[in-house]
């Protein structure tokens, strides 16, 4: 069983499990590299998000144990990062922030709104840009999918959504921070990692 919960709290022994789940949703033949960081480690931009992406989730104290970051090149470079907090004596997934950079430049940040009782979420921001993003239903759809804000991982995450472009230096940098999800009746799980690539396209292709 390899649900993303486990009852050890050492990298050497969790990230290995981590990475096997990572690589099955990528549909990944070959074992994937990865870097760790421990809690506390400095971080550059784009990282410190991923860093304190424990601080989305309440419910619930979140102690980061440490951070795995995979950098994919292929259909399509882009990054995850892995929180793995602390539960009792054991870990589990929490926070998994993906990124990736497109060569299209946009003027201010556009978010994706907070979950709808009914329909799907829409881009709120820049007037422009965010319409352009709202004229595609499917990528609303996986959008809205995606960037799950809870998840019964871990005894039960919630957090904010976090699903934004960032305006950066000759493009824009799309960064979601999203949790697992539980798979057959909680004894496996998934980040759905995969589907990110087809959200990045969609996002390109309307921009």
């Amino acid at each position: 069983m390899n649900n993303l919960t486990y009852s050890k709290q050492k990298s050497e022994d969790v990230a290995p499990r981590v990475e096997e789940i990572i690589r099955k949703d990528l549909n990944s033949s070959s074992p994937l590299i990865y870097s760790l960081a421990e809690s506390g480690i400095q971080a550059g931009a784009l990282e410190s998000i991923a860093k304190t992406a424990a601080n989305f989730i309440f419910g619930g104290n979140e102690t980061v144990l440490f951070r795995m970051k995979f950098d994919i090149a292929t259909p399509k470079p882009i990054t995850l990062e892995v929180n793995v907090n602390r539960q009792g004596i054991g870990s589990h997934v929490g926070s998994i922030t993906f990124s990736a950079f497109i060569n299209k430049m946009i003027t201010a940040e556009v978010a994706l709104e907070a979950p709808k009782f009914f329909g799907s979420s829409k881009f709120t921001g820049d007037a422009t840009v965010a319409s352009k993003l709202n004229g595609n239903k499917n990528l609303l759809k996986a959008a809205d999918k995606f960037a799950r804000v809870q998840s019964d991982i871990g005894g039960g995450l919630k957090m904010d959504r976090y699903f934004r472009l960032i305006p950066a230096a000759n493009g824009t940098h799309i960064v979601v921070i999203t949790l697992p999800r539980a798979t057959s009746m909680g004894m496996s799980a998934t980040t759905d990692a995969n589907d990110f690539f087809g959200i990045v396209e969609m996002i390109d292709a309307a921009l």
